[in-house]
Order: structure tokens, then sequence, then C-alpha cells
């Protein structure tokens, strides 16, 4: 005898879900008041390759392991056809940006394209011709795709989580504070006198704008957690596997 669906008790109910997000979404605090303070480096929320970035990275991989198991335990009837794709490249997209957490692929990326000619008229035109903020022009340059993710993000928790409203609700919220984070990626820095000449008053400035963008984006790897494991438990146990000989 075999089932066609995974049995529901090997998967975790919703109950014990929200448990274990209260945990991460703990964690999520600790590491934003430790930030009020000097922090150390391997919890800086602002720095890279420390605690952080590897935390938001294995959220962000175990919320694409969760879009894969709502792929596996949605009904056949809503797999079909050009749907069916979906899941998978949600997946795909969550797997990504984890990776691209650790490796920062992103601030890579746009100091390569920085280092063109391209680059030296947009540096002139929006940063007045400081090399040091090139990292940061990261959201301009790619402003197309961060649109075409987000919607993607939106488009797809609206339409396959109607019957987990909850979980719904918690992945656009986690939306929201991914553009909120985009949003206040840069700004400090494009809009402020050249890094070299920064003194107090321009540095308390960026490290308030990081700590409210790093939390947001905390807080957006913890909501897409929820949303696809929450969505992955209410199908596993919306009804009970069904046996063939």
């Amino acid at each position: 005898m075999t089932s066609n669906r995974p049995v529901p008790h090997l998967v975790p109910t919703s109950s014990i879900v929200f448990r274990l997000m209260a945990v991460v979404l703990v964690v999520d605090c600790l590491l934003v008041l430790v930030n009020f303070g000097e922090a150390p480096s391997f919890l800086n929320l602002d720095e890279e390759r420390n605690f952080t970035t590897w935390y938001s990275s294995a959220k962000l991989l175990l919320a694409g392991l969760g879009a894969l198991a709502c792929w596996r335990l949605e009904p056949a009837t809503l797999r079909a056809g050009l749907r069916s794709w979906v899941w998978p490249v949600m997946a795909a997209v969550l797997v990504a940006l984890s990776v691209d957490e650790t490796a920062t692929a992103h601030e890579r990326l746009a100091a390569a394209l920085m280092s063109g000619t391209t680059g030296e008229s947009l540096r002139a035109r929006l940063l007045g011709g400081d090399s040091a903020k090139d990292a940061y022009l990261w959201p301009v340059l790619f402003a197309p795709l961060a649109v075409a993710l987000i919607w993607f993000l939106v488009s797809t928790l609206w339409a396959r989580l109607r019957s987990s409203p909850r979980a719904r609700a918690i992945g656009l919220v986690g939306c929201a504070a991914f553009v909120t984070a985009l949003l206040l990626e840069g700004p400090a820095v494009w809009f402020s006198p050249p890094v070299e000449a920064w003194g107090a008053t321009e540095t308390s400035r960026y490290v308030w704008f990081a700590l409210i963008e790093e939390s947001a984006e905390l807080i957006g790897t913890t909501a897409m957690l929820a949303a696809t494991v929450l969505h992955a438990a209410a199908l596993a146990h919306a009804a009970p596997p069904t046996v063939e000989d």
C-alpha cells in the first residue's frame, strides 16, 4: 500500500509552526536590540559574512524549502497547466536570495557595473562623483529586477495562499518589509556629503537608517519563512492522506 500524499503527522501543525516562528522572532528582536548599542562584529547587522547574514540566509533557504513543500502538498487540481511552475520558481527565487545574502553578489555586480563608462556617469549624477558610495547604488541599478521579484512574490502569495489567510497576510507583510528595506538602503548615503567628509551627524544618520533597513530585512525573511511553512502545514493537515493498493 502506498500513499499518494505525505502523511500529515510528518508535517508540523500550524500551532507548532507558530511557536517556532515566535522563537525566530525573539531572535530577530534580540539582534535588533544588540545593534542599538556597540554591537560586536559577529552580530552587527550592517556587516557581512557574520552570524546575522548566515541567519538571514538560513531563513531564506528554509523558506525556499517551504515553498517546495507547498508545491508537493498542493492538490493536483491546483498544479495543472502553466500554474504548476509557480511554487518551484518561488523556491528558486528564495534560495537565490539566500545565496546572495551570504555572497553579496548584488553588491559585487553593482561594483562591476560602476567600473565602466555608464558607472562613471551615474556616479557623477547621483553620487556627486564619490566612488565610496558605489556599493549603495545597487537598488537603482537593479530596480527593474527588484520590482519584478516583489510583484512575483506578492502575486504568488495572494493567489496561492487563499486557503491560508493568516499565512498570506504574514507573507504580504514580509513583502512590505522587503520594499521598506529597499527604499532605505541608499538614501542616507546618496544624499550626504562625500563619505570621507562625514562627521558625527552623517554617521549617526547612516547608523539609524541601516538599523531600520536591516530590521525590515529581518522581518521580511522571517515572514516569508512563516508564510511558506504555515501554508505547507495547512495543506498537509487539510485532509487525510489517500491510500492506494
